[in-house]
């Protein structure tokens, strides 16, 4: 690992720790700064701004908990039951994570299009893991737009619960009827799938 790289690496620690203490709006680059032995101007050298920090970490997190979760799906013989599961703990880590980093419904919005970012930098890798499941359940020739298909329905329910809810915070969203709806919708359109004998 270079020095450019390591010094990246414990800048990204520090941010994770300050996210989790503040919450995104408190957190400063002088908190992070301090956190880690630098002065913001040279944070700068490495980060444009606090957002590109936290797409960082975010992304980070994202990526480990993408590994964990993929790791448990496959751990389930029941093929409708690990798409369910994929997406249901899908919205409950959307929800830690807007918990641990105190967002509002402000900052979601603000941050919408980073988090869009890191939404099309993963969605490729959902799309071929929930198609290598779906690819013995269905005739369908492309497995991976069915999967592409349920997983803008279930970010359009975890959306439409948080547009609909009237709270300032995004952790005062309850997600209950949400899981319910996905996993619904996702039996719904999995039993459409099944193959006939």
């Amino acid at each position: 690992m270079s020095k450019t790289d390591l010094k990246k690496e414990n800048i990204l620690k520090a941010a994770t720790e300050c996210f989790a203490r503040f919450g995104y709006d408190k957190t400063t680059l002088d908190d992070i700064g301090s956190a880690v032995k630098l002065n913001k101007a040279s944070l700068y050298y490495y980060y444009k701004n606090k957002e590109e920090i936290f797409n960082e970490v975010i992304l980070r997190e994202s990526s480990a908990f993408m590994e964990s979760l993929q790791a448990k799906v496959l751990e389930i013989e029941n093929p409708d039951d690990k798409v369910v599961t994929y997406l249901i703990e899908r919205l409950r880590y959307y929800r830690k994570v807007v918990n641990l980093h105190h967002l509002s419904i402000e900052n979601l919005r603000t941050l919408e299009p980073m988090f869009h970012k890191l939404y099309t930098e993963t969605m490729d890798l959902e799309i071929s893991f929930l198609g290598s499941i779906l690819k013995d359940k269905t005739q369908e020739s492309s497995p991976e737009k069915i999967a592409e298909t349920l997983l803008i329905v279930a970010d359009s329910l975890k959306h439409r619960a948080v547009q609909e809810s009237g709270k300032i915070f995004a952790s005062e969203v309850d997600y209950t009827q949400t899981e319910q709806e996905t996993e619904f919708v996702t039996h719904l359109i999995l039993r459409g799938l099944t193959k006939q004998p």
